[in-house]
């Protein structure tokens, strides 16, 4: 049985204690638990991998528990864990039942590659996890080898069968779409929805960690491209109404159980509804992902600091919460301080 809510009560004076200069309230963090991955996909992480944080330098379960705890009276609401890939450091399931049981918190979700999810899908689920988004950017062992440069697509598909087993809702599948790459498979992956409770979800590819534009945009695929190639194969799509703090455009083919949806970047940002912050696995807050801009967190916390001082870190931090996101201005700024296993998806 999932793990029973602990109402907060709230007031106006608590949730503007958690808001960027731009009057956006800040709901939604996302917690990076390692940089480690056991893949290595070409958008996300050198073949070669990165050099790891020593584990003295990644925050603890009871770190990651206060620093919820303490937001959770400024209004946060949502909690996500990512890496890497969350589920190679040990013991999920319990963090996900703490952060559960936070005051204040309605929703632990979790970004998972799926591999280790049929491990760890019951505890997952005892644990208050309802909904799983897993990253899967192709339906062809072979080029799942390719992208991923670990040839894991049996395990891979494993996980998605297990999230379905298991009760998950919903199951969001994460393509990061590559022109040349995996761009010919958009209606196999929106296939998947009208038979299945799957929901997926189409990203443009982001220059994260690249510095050399032509190599980007000879892989980009934009969203409007992708709608369509939907369109011409499905016909007309219903569009689905969604949360304006929503990153994505979601609609559905007429008569699927799922549905399909888009996430852009760079060709339609998302920010005026922005509302959540990164808190990277070294302890240090991302208030934008295109942004090189990150506060370390870290080093208060270890030094003895009080909750009120949490609290005002973190409105520090989001001083630098840019307005809009940036991501090939920032390309020509020298590129981004990390790849996207360090910041956390």
């Amino acid at each position: 049985m999932p793990i029973p809510k602990i109402p907060l009560p709230m007031s106006d004076s608590m949730t503007d204690n958690l808001s960027d200069k731009w009057g956006r309230r800040i709901e939604y963090l996302r917690v990076s638990l390692t940089d480690r991955c056991n893949l290595r996909c070409v958008y996300c992480m050198p073949e070669e991998g990165v050099p790891y944080e020593n584990l003295d330098n990644v925050l603890s379960f009871d770190e990651i528990e206060r620093v919820v705890r303490v937001l959770a009276t400024a209004g946060l609401r949502k909690v996500r864990l990512t890496g890497g890939e969350p589920l190679v450091r040990k013991n999920v399931p319990e963090l996900a039942a703490r952060l559960n049981a936070t005051p204040g918190v309605r929703e632990v979700t979790l970004t998972t590659n799926g591999i280790l999810l049929p491990r760890y899908a019951a505890d997952l689920r005892r644990a208050g996890v309802s909904r799983v988004n897993i990253s899967m950017d192709t339906l062809k062992p072979e080029r799942f080898a390719e992208i991923a440069r670990r040839p894991e697509y049996a395990r891979a598909h494993a996980g998605i069968a297990s999230a379905i087993a298991h009760g998950f809702d919903p199951i969001k599948l994460n393509c990061v779409l590559m022109r040349g790459v995996n761009d010919d498979e958009i209606n196999d992956f929106a296939r998947l929805t009208v038979g299945q409770p799957l929901h997926v979800r189409f990203l443009e590819y982001m220059p994260i960690g690249m510095v050399t534009p032509p190599a980007w945009r000879a892989r980009y695929v934009s969203n409007e491209e992708v709608l369509t190639r939907l369109t011409e194969e499905w016909g007309e799509l219903e569009p689905i109404e969604s949360d304006a703090a929503s990153t994505s455009r979601t609609f559905r083919i007429a008569g699927a159980l799922g549905t399909v949806g888009v996430i852009n970047p760079i060709s339609h940002r998302f920010c005026d509804g922005c509302n959540r912050l990164r808190l990277t696995a070294n302890g240090r807050l991302v208030p934008c992902l295109s942004d090189n801009y990150e506060y370390d967190l870290m080093t208060p916390l270890r030094a003895g600091c009080t909750d009120a001082d949490i609290l005002h870190h973190v409105a520090d931090a989001l001083t630098h919460k840019p307005e809009q996101s940036d991501f090939e201005g920032r390309l020509g700024k020298g590129g981004s301080l990390r790849i996207m296993a360090q910041i956390g998806g």
